[in-house]
């Protein structure tokens, strides 16, 4: 049973959604007037809103509310319908070694910071929520040197176990999904302390049946395509059995990228995918989250050419079709989100943009239900 504290729940700024260019990071949310609908909102017709934001909740001085809120990772527990988070910076960019869970149900915070074994502090690491074993798994991220440890979180006892091999490779700025269909945590990318740009794919076996279970094997081999790079972002599509990532950094030629890739599953090979029409501006330090009921995986934020992002773009995986449909929340980085199946919306939580402190505040995202299929359509098509 998951016990809670108490904390104010903020709504309002209701944030209707039409195209807009990025806006800069310098402004606060309750200053910021929503977007009327234009021609090009959203990618649709005039007065037509495919989404819109609201804000869930803020810190209060006298609450409880994790420190952290920069380069944490969180995981959506649907057994508890929680958020659990784990590390990240606080507002002195130190690293922090909490462990927090917000409640869906109630609204609350609740620290699950204990005094038995936990992982050390950490910042771009990452993390799964694990179906099979009802757990969070706590991957790389670095406190210094880059980490190649491995923490499990069971969400029943809400007790933290190292299973820290040797053999496997130390990453800090890379993805990580679950494989449902291979029931395994695959990671991709990122960079240690001597090699950057990374082109790596990794898997750790989830299935408590397998010889293997809790082992890593490496999936990479030589081809033509490398598509190795930090900060990008990245989903599961169990339809299609892959892999799809997008953008990102190219350390070494020091450029933004802007490119969406597939990662077969099946036979372990990349390619390229030739999205049509309009598509995200070039970027690192996103989000993006896979929205199983449209099967779409939804991309907010980062910084790019234009600076500080806010912009929200879906990724159509049946047809392989970017469409527009911004803006989000306040400009930010190395930010965190999860899908909430139940409601249907995305949950979007903390980040950056080098103001007097981070962001401590929680956003959902619901596209609208009721636009038609020629709006959605011509959405694509834009």
């Amino acid at each position: 049973m998951w016990k809670y504290a108490t904390v104010l729940i903020v709504t309002g700024n209701v944030w209707l959604m039409a195209c807009a260019p990025a806006a800069k990071p310098r402004i606060s949310p309750s200053t910021i007037t929503p977007p009327a609908a234009t021609a090009n909102g959203n990618g649709g017709s005039s007065g037509h809103q495919l989404s819109y934001w609201q804000n869930l909740a803020a810190r209060q001085p006298s609450q409880a509310w994790p420190s952290a809120a920069e380069d944490c990772a969180i995981i959506y527990d649907p057994v508890n319908r929680a958020l659990v988070l784990f590390g990240g910076k606080d507002d002195a960019d130190s690293n922090r070694a909490e462990t927090w869970a917000f409640s869906l149900t109630t609204g609350q915070w609740q620290n699950l910071t204990g005094d038995h074994q936990q992982p050390p502090p950490s910042e771009d690491h990452t993390a799964i929520y694990d179906p099979l074993s009802h757990r969070m798994l706590l991957y790389g991220g670095e406190n210094g040197p880059t980490s190649n440890a491995l923490w499990s979180l069971d969400l029943r006892t809400q007790r933290w176990r190292n299973l820290t091999d040797s053999t496997a490779p130390r990453r800090e700025d890379h993805t990580a999904i679950y494989d449902s269909r291979g029931r395994r945590m695959i990671i991709f990318g990122g960079r240690d302390n001597e090699r950057y740009n990374l082109a790596e794919v990794w898997a750790l076996d989830l299935d408590p049946a397998s010889p293997t279970f809790e082992k890593w094997s490496n999936l990479t081999f030589a081809q033509k395509y490398n598509p190795g790079r930090v900060d990008h972002v990245a989903v599961f599509d169990s339809v299609k059995n892959r892999m799809v990532i997008f953008g990102g950094w190219d350390k070494e030629q020091k450029e933004y990228l802007g490119d969406t890739w597939g990662f077969s599953l099946v036979d372990n090979r990349w390619y390229k995918i030739k999205t049509k029409h309009s598509r995200p501006p070039r970027r690192r330090h996103a989000v993006m989250v896979l929205d199983g009921r449209r099967n779409w995986a939804i991309l907010c934020g980062g910084f790019g050419e234009e600076g500080y992002l806010n912009d929200v773009w879906a990724f159509d995986l049946t047809d392989d079709v970017w469409i527009n449909l911004t803006p989000g929340p306040q400009p930010r980085i190395d930010h965190q989100a999860v899908f909430d199946p139940v409601a249907g919306r995305l949950l979007l939580y903390g980040g950056d943009a080098r103001l007097r402190t981070k962001f401590h505040d929680l956003w959902e995202l619901r596209v609208t239900p009721q636009f038609s299929p020629e709006i959605l359509q011509e959405a694509k098509r834009r």
